[in-house]
């Protein structure tokens, strides 16, 4: 026992004294702008999930974890990609990506929460930096391939890291098990600090653990490619958190399966979908996923009699927002159109009902609607290239062909497509008469000029 609370007090000591890595040659600086390159590459290159409410859920954990960090030199941020991978990744500069894959593994926030604090991490130890410095790779510009390579972890990983040589770097870059190591040990302090028990990242190791022996050694999941040895960290998990608190706050899942549901719905495989439900507590949340998952294997009758239930209005914040979403995909527009006005009504700030009322306007010839729809909603997501793509659709159409191709721009410029960009760029320069449309021109090659450098 004497020995449990010395073992204990050094670990206090150490949470207390846990700053930022600081790693030679390759300055706070030069990871800022390779985060900032890799960033927009990661962005343009993978399909990232928008809805708010997954986003803000994400975004809260991050929150609540990074109020137990040490004074950083980057400003964490996490985004959301969907793919069933079952993978998360900390880039440079502090960009954190967690896969949908993963989401759907786990089956509470803290579990979740554990693998975003050993993500973060990585991040507080500068552990990319560290590699960075070890192989003696420090040209920022051919880096990020590099590095998409070696964090992303599958074919489509290896595949942006173009060519033998680059393949090779990306296979040097990959964390170490000292890394990984001080990841778990640096990361369970964060975890606990926060408010959440201990015990969860072992559980969620479990979970990972499980899941490779049910892929089989042909198919592991990608997790596992890029944070090695996996069993032996879950023993030594153990032994750890026996010396921190056996329970963390009283922290509800509610939340976390309401935001589950919604990954299970729209952004997982229906059968998989199917196949969990039921171990969602919440019914409103059961139904909504199989409303969808029967919806996309095309049993109508049995989806719309799902998601048809009143109930579940007064349960689920989005609910009347997600019957718009299915009315919108039956080709329902007047049902689709009542229930998303009401989801509106309630959240004016839920950008998906915003989107998906933009396209019954854009579909039903309301332009003038449509675009004050489609603009509202780009002040949340001002980069996302399918609304500047609609837009330019819309007012290309019913405005001028000028505000269709800058729009198209903009959008060419959200996805690295460079030769898109000056395509429609050089149509638009042809077509601007008026001070406005010079003006939008000149707007245009100020944000053209911010983007390129990052490509």
């Amino acid at each position: 026992m004497k020995r449990k609370i010395i073992v204990f007090f050094i670990i206090l000591v150490w949470i207390s004294n846990i700053s930022f890595a600081s790693v030679g040659d390759f300055t706070i600086s030069d990871e800022a702008k390779l985060g900032k390159k890799f960033y927009v590459y990661i962005t343009t290159h993978f399909p990232i999930v928008y809805d708010p409410y997954i986003v803000n859920y994400i975004r809260g954990i991050a929150n609540r974890l990074k109020s137990a960090l040490p004074p950083q030199p980057f400003d964490i941020t996490v985004d959301v990609i969907y793919s069933p991978q079952i993978n998360a990744f900390a880039g440079p500069g502090g960009h954190v990506f967690v896969y949908t894959g993963i989401i759907v593994l786990m089956d509470t926030e803290a579990e979740l929460a554990s693998v975003m604090s050993h993500e973060f991490a990585h991040v507080t130890q500068r552990h990319i930096a560290e590699s960075i410095k070890r192989q003696k790779l420090f040209s920022i510009g051919s880096l990020v391939g590099v590095l998409a390579g070696s964090l992303v972890g599958s074919s489509v990983g290896h595949a942006v890291a173009v060519g033998s040589v680059a393949g090779v770097k990306s296979a040097m870059l990959k964390h170490t098990r000292k890394q990984e190591r001080e990841a778990d040990q640096v990361g369970i302090q964060y975890l606990v600090k926060a408010g959440y028990p201990a015990f969860a990242m072992v559980k969620a190791f479990l979970k990972l653990k499980k899941q490779k022996v049910l892929s089989g050694e042909n198919s592991v999941p990608p997790y596992f490619l890029t944070h090695p040895g996996i069993e032996e960290r879950i023993s030594y998990l153990e032994q750890m958190q026996k010396f921190f608190p056996s329970k963390g706050r009283n922290i509800s899942n509610k939340h976390f399966e309401k935001m589950k549901a919604l990954v299970l719905a729209h952004y997982t495989d229906p059968d998989l979908a199917l196949d969990l439900a039921p171990r969602l507590k919440d019914q409103c949340c059961r139904r909504l996923v199989k409303s969808f998952a029967l919806l996309k294997k095309n049993k109508i009758k049995e989806a719309e009699q799902l998601i048809k239930d009143d109930y579940c209005e007064k349960k689920l914040e989005f609910w009347d927002r997600e019957k718009g979403r299915f009315y919108f995909r039956l080709g329902k527009m007047a049902d689709a159109l009542k229930y998303l006005n009401r989801a509106i009504k309630l959240n004016d700030k839920d950008y998906f009902a915003l989107y998906f009322r933009a396209r019954i306007y854009g579909e039903e010839q309301q332009p003038k609607l449509a675009i004050d729809d489609l603009n509202k909603i780009l002040e949340f997501v001002p980069f996302d290239s399918e609304i500047h793509t609609i837009l330019g659709r819309i007012m290309g159409r019913y405005v001028s062909p000028f505000y269709g191709y800058i729009h198209y721009a903009y959008a060419a410029l959200y996805k690295g497509d460079k030769d898109r960009v000056n395509k429609y760029w050089s149509r638009a320069k042809s077509l601007a008469r008026s001070n406005q449309e010079k003006m939008a021109l000149k707007k245009f090659e100020q944000e053209y000029n911010k983007w390129k450098k990052y490509w």
